[in-house]
């Protein structure tokens, strides 16, 4: 009789985490505009917030893992957080991150890719570009994936 109930509680322990990996990978697998395939697994480096430029060897990146979190580098400090999928399209955050400081260039602007990516409501995906759009489908930010 314990045997069955251990295994029984195994059973719904393995349902209940395939459940949640299949939530996450819905994230990934999204077909968006641009014939992209999703945006977990790939690490995005920011080509411009808003309208600026973002020199390529900033160190900038940000990664959307398909459990939901997310992780990167302003360029300063490292973050991290979460994205929630919902029907009306994402949210990001809140994120933490470290407390370094750094030249007023360099935080300015991972400030800026901080704020961007917090604000995202939705986005649009092709094969190595991300754009990240606000509530009014304004865009915030343009990556690229790192390597590119």
């Amino acid at each position: 009789m314990k045997a069955m109930l251990g295994f029984g509680f195994f059973l719904l322990f393995l349902g209940g985490f395939a459940f949640v990996m299949l939530q996450g990978r819905q994230l990934g697998q999204q077909n968006m505009a641009g014939g992209g395939a999703g945006i977990t697994a790939i690490s995005w480096r920011p080509a411009f917030i808003g309208a600026e430029p973002v020199p390529e060897d900033s160190g900038m990146f940000v990664l959307f893992e398909v459990d939901g979190s997310i992780k990167g580098h302003g360029g300063c400090n490292s973050f991290f957080g979460s994205l929630e999928k919902s029907d009306s399209g994402i949210a990001v955050g809140p994120l933490g991150a470290t407390r370094m400081s750094c030249e007023e260039r360099v935080m300015s602007r991972e400030t800026a890719f901080m704020d961007a990516l917090q604000k995202t409501r939705s986005f649009e995906a092709g094969a190595k570009r991300l754009q990240l759009l606000d509530d009014e489908k304004t865009l915030l930010a343009e990556l690229v994936s790192r390597g590119d």
